[in-house]
């Protein structure tokens, strides 16, 4: 039977890590040999990237080494606002995060998907994989509030009951087409003739079904898209999960992303356009 279910997972599969030996030798054959590289606990790696990436378009790891610097910003988020405030965005590209969603819907991938600007994506494919059970996200305008008057529950639960019966109807579908190709599906058939009548069997789902992907972003995209993905204007279940993500790039890259405010449930940077 299809079910609605509560959450879409997010989850960072991998960050950029910098090799502080390598950033070493780079940085003595420049002649910063007085650049002290901070540690991952004082800077995170994916912020320190930037930073050097940063500082070496104007040779400012320390004065003298480019005669028009006579002075260097010592504290690494202070040098990070300003690289934001200057919207110096170009160097925000190097470091990159990798997200792996479940749950999420053709609808929110649909809406995803059109991000290609610093994006790498997988998503997860519906004419190789034969679905048998079908799960979906329950949008959330049609879920209980503490403030719904009467009407408006009777008609959440309406809704509900309607896209689950859907769902329910699209799995048993799954199920006949699977009877009626039973010998093309055998396991000793080609994987060729299964993908083809996979392919043809997925144009009756609906688009709101689970799936899921890996996407990859660097940190200029990733502003521009929490920015503009937790927007009130936007799809709510591309909020949903920008909303996971916004909390995410807070926590674990403050030097780049702390200029981000939850404002009426949208995450509004002090530095746009970065």
């Amino acid at each position: 039977m299809a079910t609605s279910f509560d959450e879409i997972s997010v989850r960072v599969l991998a960050r950029t890590v910098v090799d502080r030996v390598a950033v070493r030798e780079w940085l003595d054959e420049m002649g910063a040999d007085e650049f002290e590289i901070p540690s991952e606990e004082t800077v995170s790696d994916p912020a320190l990237l930037v930073a050097l990436a940063a500082k070496q378009c104007y040779m400012a790891f320390q004065p003298g080494l480019n005669p028009n610097v006579s002075k260097v910003r010592q504290d690494m988020v202070d040098y990070l606002d300003n690289v934001l405030k200057q919207r110096h965005g170009s160097v925000l590209e190097h470091a990159v995060f990798t997200f792996g969603i479940n749950g999420c819907s053709r609808v929110f991938t649909g809406e995803m998907n059109r991000h290609r600007a610093g994006v790498g994506i997988s998503e997860r494919s519906m004419r190789y994989i034969r679905y048998t059970n079908i799960k979906f996200w329950m949008p959330e305008c049609f879920r209980e509030a503490n403030d719904d008057t009467v009407d408006l529950s009777e008609k959440k639960e309406a809704s509900r009951d309607l896209l689950e019966a859907q769902f329910e109807s699209q799995e048993a579908m799954m199920a006949i087409f699977a009877d009626i190709w039973k010998e093309e599906l055998l396991p000793a058939s080609t994987f060729h003739a299964k993908k083809v009548l996979t392919s043809a069997f997925r144009r009756g789902i609906g688009m709101g079904i689970a799936t899921g992907g890996v996407w990859s972003l660097n940190l200029r995209a990733l502003r521009h898209i929490i920015a503009l993905r937790t927007d009130a204007g936007a799809e709510e279940e591309i909020v949903h999960v920008f909303k996971k993500v916004g909390q995410i790039m807070i926590a674990q890259v403050p030097e780049i992303f702390g200029d981000f405010k939850e404002i009426n449930g949208s995450f509004v940077p002090e530095f746009w356009k970065v």
